[in-house]
């Protein structure tokens, strides 16, 4: 296993907030906390701060955590494909 830095994993993270909030804004659902782009965003900034705390010497863990930062960004991708340009997704 390989060790990856705290700073790549957390700007992966951070994408994902960047990304979800950008959708959760978009879709103006009408219970808002009720939907994936919101759940993902409070992950997301739960697991930085996580990330920030525990990623220093394990590289198992290290691992672990980029996995997961790389499984959300590319959940938050799919996501964002399927919303249309600049317009409200309904």
């Amino acid at each position: 296993m390989f060790f990856v830095s705290t700073y790549i994993t957390n700007l992966l993270f951070l994408v994902t907030v960047y990304l979800s909030g950008f959708q959760h804004v978009q879709l103006k659902r009408p219970n808002p906390v009720a939907n994936i782009q919101f759940v993902m965003m409070a992950f997301s900034l739960s697991m930085m701060i996580l990330v920030a705390l525990y990623n220093y010497d394990d590289p198992w863990l290290s691992d672990g955590f980029f996995l997961t930062a790389v499984g959300c960004l590319a959940l938050m991708i799919r996501q964002h494909r399927l919303l249309p340009p600049m317009q409200p997704f309904e």
